[in-house]
């Protein structure tokens, strides 16, 4: 299986490309810049995000799709979902967005010891082929994460698969079966304060304080005693890409974008136990065939936490064996009790995308 990680970096610009004008998003109260933004079209087809600056970065192949008056939404974990109409694509312009209130009550179930950190919550994932969506999933799942060593594994509770057979079949014939991404997002085996370890911290401005990776800027940590602390970062250095090979197919990576949500500010004592959401981002080409050359590629995972618990090692180990450690299986069929999705807004989680929203159950087939 080939996984998106390698430390193989090549300088070769591609991927992003910036509109005819520096279009940025900002938030409301703070002036901060709101990176990690997804831009749909109005059909629903994933074309840009917002780098580190709140900046839009249309994904390259979209400019069939930028063509005005251009309606777009953009949603982001943090933030209230908004629709625009933009009818020029020159000179400045500043979007302001309205941060999401946070209703995740912390229902804290205590239990002594306080060994196995429990998440219970809402997951989502999409992935897109050559700008076509391939495969989306979302339901209910358990995070298991030891408070000490061990790497967290999940289980799922309800969840539906769709798919669209006719990307399947186009992604089977051109790629093979060798490439798999993400299907849940990664919860990393060190919280995040040793994570930050890696990084240069610098003061930015209010509110704000850069990470630099030897020397460049590769993301930023926020915190405000009312909203918490939220981390992003992108895993890929600016203009440069990772390479990763297998037999004959070879992935490029532009950006792998990770955003996490926390409760707490206190960012050196944050833990798991703190989470409130996570979005996790990649975004490059993949190649098999020579003369198909490299074709666009993408994967994004949510998590948003509903509940949180503590379990005993003890009892964990009860049940260890029936739980899921890789992030890359992949369910066959659907399966739930409940109709979770029409929940979502009672949670203040953003809801399945208007355009992608209407492709379920039309061309994104439920697999049952």
């Amino acid at each position: 299986m080939l996984g998106w990680r390698s430390k193989i970096f090549l300088i070769f610009l591609f991927g992003f490309k910036v509109g005819f004008a520096q279009i940025r998003f900002v938030d409301d109260e703070t002036q901060l810049s709101v990176p990690a933004l997804n831009i749909y079209h109005e059909k629903g087809t994933l074309i840009g995000f917002t780098d580190k600056d709140g900046v839009l970065r249309f994904l390259a192949g979209t400019e069939k799709y930028q063509t005005l008056p251009l309606s777009i939404t953009v949603q982001h974990i943090s933030y209230e979902d908004a629709t625009y109409n933009l009818k020029d694509l020159h000179g400045e312009q500043v979007y302001m967005l309205n941060p999401r209130t946070n209703s995740i009550e912390d229902i804290i179930i205590q239990a002594k010891p306080k060994e196995i950190i429990v998440l219970k919550g809402y997951f989502r994932s999409l992935e897109t082929f050559d700008l076509q969506h391939k495969y989306f999933a979302d339901g209910l799942m358990e995070f298991y994460i030891p408070v000490g060593k061990g790497k967290p594994k999940y289980r799922l509770l309800d969840y539906r698969v769709f798919r669209d057979s006719n990307v399947v079949q186009d992604y089977d014939a051109k790629m093979g079966p060798f490439f798999q991404i993400a299907r849940v997002a990664e919860l990393h085996v060190d919280a995040l304060p040793k994570r930050l370890m890696s990084y240069q911290v610098e003061d930015q401005e209010r509110y704000r304080s850069r990470l630099l990776k030897d020397g460049i800027e590769v993301g930023h940590i926020t915190t405000r005693k009312e909203d918490g602390l939220q981390m992003y970062i992108d895993l890929v250095l600016p203009d440069t890409v990772k390479k990763e090979k297998i037999f004959r197919l070879e992935a490029l990576i532009k950006n792998e974008v990770h955003v996490e949500r926390y409760s707490s500010s206190n960012v050196a004592a944050v833990s798991y136990a703190d989470l409130q959401s996570t979005y996790q981002n990649l975004v490059g080409s993949i190649k098999r065939k020579k003369e198909l050359g490299h074709v666009p590629y993408e994967g994004l995972n949510e998590f948003y936490v509903l509940e949180r618990s503590f379990i005993s090692l003890e009892e964990y180990k009860t049940f260890e064996k029936e739980l899921i450690r890789s992030i890359y299986k992949t369910p066959e069929k659907s399966r739930y009790s409940q109709k979770y999705w029409e929940n979502l807004d009672e949670f203040h989680i953003p809801s399945v995308q208007s355009g992608l929203a209407e492709k379920l159950g039309k061309t994104l087939k439920l697999v049952e």
